[in-house]
């Protein structure tokens, strides 16, 4: 009974550790998931088919330009990321108000402006 005990231990000390090494932070995913997910959370604009097809591949580009910059910065810090990223985020969202139509503009600037307060928090 002792040794099951002390097995039991240890298995559950080997799975602390391996889980504690995931990296850190969230995963983000590819290019594709996250496109997925930026469409899925504007589903109360409703988008037409048409749209929906040229925000993903909008999505898409902004996704493998961040991914390029996180290679090439592995070792920088995340302020410096946050500099370069930011000039990509605007082009996008340039590129996402051109595809919309003045009703969905309005909500997805009050979207934009509810994700901004929330990250500030």
């Amino acid at each position: 009974m002792k040794r099951l005990i002390i097995a039991l231990g240890l298995v559950l000390c080997a799975a602390t550790f391996a889980n504690a090494q995931g990296g850190g932070g969230r995963q983000m995913g590819t290019p594709a998931e996250r496109a997925e997910r930026s469409i899925a959370r504007m589903e109360s604009l409703k988008l037409t088919a048409d749209q929906k097809a040229k925000l993903t591949e909008v999505f898409l580009a902004q996704g493998k330009s961040i991914d390029s910059l996180r290679a090439a910065n592995s070792g920088g810090g995340f302020e410096g990321m946050r500099e370069k990223i930011a000039p990509i985020q605007a082009a996008t969202s340039k590129r996402v108000m051109a595809i919309l139509n003045d009703e969905q503009k309005k909500s997805y600037q009050a979207m934009e402006a509810e994700r901004r307060a929330r990250m500030n928090n």
